[in-house]
Order: structure tokens, then sequence, then C-alpha cells
């Protein structure tokens, strides 16, 4: 019942490694992509709309301005989706095929 406050070994954690996807070439560079690209396309596109909406609210009305700024808006939206479908098909045919993980596949 109260195994949640039982005493643990702090030496057997000290092994804990971070997760990888493996050494494979294809594993590296997917590593890498997990790792830093899709973060850094979360700040773009949130900074992407950031500029966008400044930009709508900055025309004073010049139909122009607006247009661009709604264009931003919509661009950065495109291209969340197409970050996030194309990270969700390849997990999914990854169950699909019967890997375990993202690194099999490479």
């Amino acid at each position: 019942m109260f195994s949640v406050f039982s005493s643990t070994d702090l030496n057997e954690l000290s092994n804990i490694v971070a997760p990888s996807l493996g050494d494979s070439p294809g594993a590296i560079v997917g590593d890498i992509f997990i790792t830093y690209f899709l973060p850094a396309a979360g700040i773009i596109l949130f900074l992407y709309l950031i500029f966008g909406g400044f930009e709508v609210m900055m025309s004073a009305g010049n139909p122009k301005s607006v247009a661009s700024g709604k264009g931003k808006i919509t661009n950065a939206l495109i291209g969340f989706i197409i970050i996030f479908a194309a990270y969700w098909i390849v997990q999914l045919i990854s169950i699909a095929f019967g890997f375990g993980s993202f690194n099999e596949i490479f």
C-alpha cells in the first residue's frame, strides 16, 4: 500500500542513460531531427504567429497590411500542420509495419 514511500537504492539509479534512437546514420539523423528540429520549428511557429498578429494589429485598417498579417498567420498554421502530420505519419507507419520505434525504421 505504501510502496511509494519505500526506500530506493540511489546507486541503482546512477547508471541511467538518456534515451537514444541508436547508432546507425539514419537513427542519428532522426535523433537530431527529433531533438533539435521539432522544438526549433515550434519556436519559429510561435514567433511567426506573433509577428503576423502584430502586423494585423498595427495595420490601422490598411487592407494590404491586414492581408499580409493574415497570410503570415495562415502560413504558420499550415507549416505546423505539415510538420505535425509528417511526424505522426512516420510514427503510424512504424506501428503499422511492426517496428517497435522510430530507430528501427532507419
